[in-house]
């Protein structure tokens, strides 16, 4: 199959704190020819960076807890997720982690090491997340965090390793990406690479 796309026209339907774009497409089919020209509108929402804060001298996992909007239908809109942020123009995914770990939990990372990128919904979204590990000191990191500019209000939340990999095989988290990281770490933890 030669797979290829037409972006036959796009328009701007709403350009606030998210973008969305509507876009009338066509594609190659696998038995075949074309499909029909289709629209679908996709959400222009920047590219994700998370990073796993971990300081394996005191076996401490540090996490964030916040208040997310896109969970207000569930039991409790406030979420325990990895440090993360979107990427700005001419930003690095590396440059990112650095800056968002200072900014909501006050973590100087001592390193980084890419665990895996991924489309967070390609359904309906141009997003992806790129999620990496660090280790820090999580002596010196204690507290509510975040930028007024933007109403956050972070605080941080350390576990131990094991208390942390516990939860993730239980199901205890719901972002995808601190789940990700968590059973990244597991492998590491199983296979004696870490």
């Amino acid at each position: 199959m030669d797979k290829k796309f037409t972006i036959l026209e796009s328009n701007t339907t709403y350009n606030g704190f998210f973008k969305l774009i509507s876009h009338t497409i066509q594609h190659s089919l696998f038995q075949g020819g074309l499909s029909q020209a289709y629209t679908r509108e996709v959400l222009e929402r920047g590219h994700a960076v998370a990073v796993l804060l971990h300081d394996p001298q005191l076996d401490q996992i540090v996490l964030i807890e916040q208040f997310r909007i896109g969970a207000i239908h569930s039991e409790n809109p406030w979420l325990i997720e990895l440090v993360a942020g979107i990427v700005e123009p001419g930003e690095l995914p590396e440059d990112v982690a650095i800056r968002e770990a200072e900014e909501e939990c006050g973590a100087q990372i001592e390193n980084l090491e890419l665990i895996t990128s991924y489309f967070n919904s390609a359904g309906g979204s141009t997003e992806t997340t790129t999620i990496y590990y660090a280790h820090v000191d999580a002596s010196t990191i204690e507290g509510v965090h975040g930028l007024d500019s933007e109403n956050e209000d972070i605080r941080v939340v350390k576990m131990g390793t094991q208390d942390f990999l516990n939860k993730v095989t239980n199901n205890e988290f719901n972002t995808a990406s601190l789940v990700t990281a968590g059973y990244w770490l597991l492998s590491k933890v199983s296979s004696h690479a870490f």
